[in-house]
């Protein structure tokens, strides 16, 4: 797509304009000649790449997780959780941590022409870092591009799940600002300590943490099923030992990949909702 792409609103296209011009603070978004975004990071550049997340029975794609790809000098890909450690003052992690969704927001808005759902990581130290009003930033940027905030789900990471009350306050904060929500779990059976407290449409777990033919991993699947969607990550083969309304993750169902590798593929609506 181009920035004069007519499924693109006016909001978007005007933002992806003037995307050469944006600077501020030495943080810069750059467009690329084939439409896509990167941001500039005091010399790291932050692209994204687009992992599916799927129905298991027919294949179908609900939506996608972004995933930071960053490369340094000479083109050298880095990691993204060493430059987020890097930055160990919480002003310039918050402002490093909006750049990215912003550069995943823009080149997801610019590949997916349907009512697909974006998956964003939020960095474990931002949940305190961020006294308050959680999202109410990214909200503003959303709104500036025409992106309906129910087509983004934060996530919070497997870390979070061990401090109930934090999460809670911060996933709420996301709920008011118009966000979906989801929680990563280190195993099912954290569920119980969370089940009753967490307001989350998505509850993700690792297929590695699930024993095939454990009853217990089976009750405790359905039992999230009845308050949020599940989802199975890592998926490294095709599994059907799932909840019915449970949506798969992995690399079985599709490796991350860049923007143009996402446009096209047969998807379903699927929008978060109150349980």
């Amino acid at each position: 797509m181009t920035t004069h792409d007519p499924l693109l609103g006016a909001g978007t296209r005007a933002f992806l304009d003037r995307l050469p011009l944006e600077r501020e603070g030495g943080r810069q978004l750059r467009r690329l000649a084939d439409g896509g975004v990167v941001g500039d990071w005091f010399g790291c550049e932050l692209a994204s790449v687009f992992q599916p997340i799927v129905e298991p029975a027919g294949g179908r794609i609900a939506g996608f997780e972004a995933y930071l790809r960053v490369h340094g000098s000479g083109e050298r890909e880095l990691s993204p959780w060493a430059l987020f450690s890097s930055n160990a003052d919480d002003g310039r992690l918050i402002a490093l941590d909006r750049l990215a969704r912003t550069v995943h927001a823009l080149n997801f808005i610019t590949s997916v022409e349907d009512d697909g759902l974006l998956f964003l990581n939020v960095h474990g130290r931002l949940l305190a870092a961020v006294s308050e009003d959680h999202g109410a930033a990214f909200r503003k940027v959303l709104d500036a591009l025409g992106l309906p905030p129910d087509r983004i789900v934060i996530e919070t990471p497997v870390s979070a799940s061990s401090q109930p009350d934090l999460l809670t306050f911060v996933l709420r904060n996301y709920r008011l600002n118009g966000f979906c929500t989801a929680v990563n779990l280190a195993s099912p059976a954290q569920w119980k300590a969370l089940s009753q407290v967490v307001p989350a449409h998505y509850v993700k777990i690792r297929g590695d943490t699930l024993t095939p033919g454990d009853e217990g991993h089976a009750e405790t699947l359905q039992s999230i099923a009845q308050k949020a969607t599940v989802v199975v990550t890592r998926l490294e083969e095709k599994t059907t030992a799932l909840p019915a309304s449970a949506l798969a993750q992995g690399y079985a169902y599709g490796l991350p990949a860049q923007r143009a590798a996402i446009a096209g593929p047969e998807r379903f609506a699927l929008r978060c909702f109150a349980r």
